[in-house]
């Protein structure tokens, strides 16, 4: 199917609610399956429910991912990017797929195909996660190029000061928007007057830099727009923190909030597919009760393993200190083991870096994990130097890399070695350019990790010391009514979503 073909009904599905999950909900639904796996008649009702569920929500979910990729809210032409016309193009067939091709599975013969089909979207959604990866280094090295068929003119580093009169300043970089939840009600400010004052967002912005802009199309993008609703940034709360080009400064906002969005889109599709095909292929659920220690111990040996493999010499020690070892909580144990290797990775990359050579050895890594009543908490604490202040920002965006490539920076695969439409890179290629990609990523790995965190209502937070190094905090909540994140499309994209859909909703059962 075509994506223009595919539009209207993007269109239609994107309009209908979201269904978010539990914790709970899932390691329920999934126990209770596996109890009915070969349970004949019985078993199959089972399974009847929860795969027409399935039918249902991944429609909903695959619809309202390929609407917001096609609609591109951002005020790049990230549509003119290979790999995201490409993952576009997957999700029209992915949609095609699932509803023309794959009937309801109301009878054990049609149950079959769907679970045949989740396998062939369970593939194909792997090889969409890579190409959204290579999409953003090329999209990346499409604004660090200044590549005109991408970047609008009014994000040229001198448009604003060529039609203000003002040179260009230097770009800031702000630390983590935690602190600023609520993206778009006003706050109260000290005003120069010495009064307490309300802001007005809406008028943030530098309209002066952007009167003749070219728009990006499909989506009408101004920095008026972003800044009154999507900025998050305490230099755009506060009006007297407006130090530098306040429009690059949404547009990057904007671009993290997008991807965020997209990121937990997949996240989500991809849970819902490969929990149903290992609890009918391998006989285990993917939500589990885990001993979170065991799976730290396991991401640092294997962490150890990839640094010394990358670099050709033993690897710094990783204490691994839990006061609480015995301690379970209920979570994804794929995810959890993701999350500490990456963190690992990176505290192990930045030591030996810092200390290669020199006298006295290599400093070990600290790997603390507590358990509180809310939440278990890991640390991963390196002595690796630290980041700049003026680079802790830049470490949540999507579109820096993780290496001083240059030359590489669009893609580590040539174009003639990128995987076709719907396929995913064969195991020897991908091998080939994914060998030092733990230590030296394509960019996306901490800001992909905390959406991971929080999918489930964790969070991912760095701090850090030029000079020393850098403490990791990763916290997952223990609650196991912790749902999946209220993904409001119609916040996102201009698109004629009803006023009284929130896309996201807990009334319907998994079976």
């Amino acid at each position: 199917m075509s994506v223009k073909a595919s539009s209207d009904r993007f269109r239609r599905l994107a309009s209908k609610e979201m269904t978010k999950l539990t914790l709970s909900q899932y390691y329920t639904a999934g126990r209770h399956l596996l109890k009915n796996r070969n349970g004949g008649d019985a078993g199959f009702s089972a399974f009847r429910l929860t795969a027409n569920f399935l039918h249902r929500e991944l429609s909903v979910r695959i619809g309202q991912t390929a609407i917001g990729l096609e609609q591109n809210p951002t005020p790049y032409h990230i549509h003119r990017i290979p790999q995201f016309a490409a993952l576009l193009a997957n999700y029209a067939d992915d949609l095609s797929l699932l509803v023309d091709r794959t009937p309801e599975p109301n009878t054990p013969e049609a149950n079959d195909a769907f679970v045949c089909t989740l396998r062939q979207l369970k593939t194909k959604y792997r090889a969409n996660m890579w190409m959204l990866s290579q999409g953003l280094r090329e999209l990346a090295w499409a604004i660090g190029s200044r590549d005109l068929q991408v970047v609008p003119d009014f994000l040229s580093p001198t448009a604003a000061a060529a039609k203000s009169g003002r040179p260009a300043l230097p770009r800031q970089h702000y630390s983590s928007t935690l602190a600023y939840p609520d993206l778009s009600a006003p706050m109260a400010y000290l005003a120069p007057s010495g009064n307490m004052e309300m802001t007005d967002p809406a008028k943030w912005s530098q309209p002066e830099a952007c009167v003749d802009a070219h728009v990006s199309d499909p989506q009408h993008w101004t920095p008026n727009r972003v800044c009154s609703e999507f900025c998050n940034e305490p230099a755009c709360r506060n009006p007297r923190l407006w130090i530098s080009d306040g429009t690059q400064r949404c547009a990057e906002n904007q671009m993290r909030r997008f991807f965020d969005w997209l990121y937990s889109m997949n996240l989500g599709t991809q849970l819902l597919i490969e929990d149903h095909v290992a609890i009918h292929d391998y006989g285990h659920n993917l939500v589990q009760i885990i001993q979170p220690l065991a799976i730290a111990d396991r991401a640092a040996r294997d962490a150890r393993l990839i640094c010394e493999r990358h670099f050709g010499f033993p690897a710094p020690a990783i204490k691994v200190i839990a006061p609480k070892p015995a301690i379970t909580t209920t979570y994804v144990p794929h995810h959890l083991y993701s999350m500490l290797l990456q963190l690992l990775n990176n505290a192990l990359r930045a030591t030996v870096e810092r200390h290669q050579g020199r006298r006295g050895g290599l400093p070990a890594i600290r790997l603390v994990m507590s358990s509180g009543d809310e939440d278990v908490a890991f640390k991963v604490s390196d002595e690796g130097g630290g980041i700049p202040l003026s680079q802790v920002d830049a470490i949540w965006s999507y579109l820096r890399t993780t290496t001083d490539h240059a030359d590489d920076a669009a893609s580590p695969l040539s174009r003639a070695d990128r995987p076709e439409k719907g396929a995913a890179p064969s195991s020897i290629t991908f091998m080939q350019h994914a060998s030092d990609m733990p230590l030296f990523g394509a960019g996306d790995g901490l800001p992909m990790t905390r959406q991971i965190a929080r999918y489930f209502g964790g969070d991912l937070d760095l701090v850090s010391m030029e000079g020393v190094g850098t403490d990791a905090y990763l916290h997952l909540s223990r609650s196991r009514n912790a749902t999946e994140p209220a993904l409001d499309l119609s916040a996102l994209l201009d698109v004629n979503v009803p006023a009284t859909a929130t896309l996201a909703h807990t009334g319907q059962q998994m079976y």
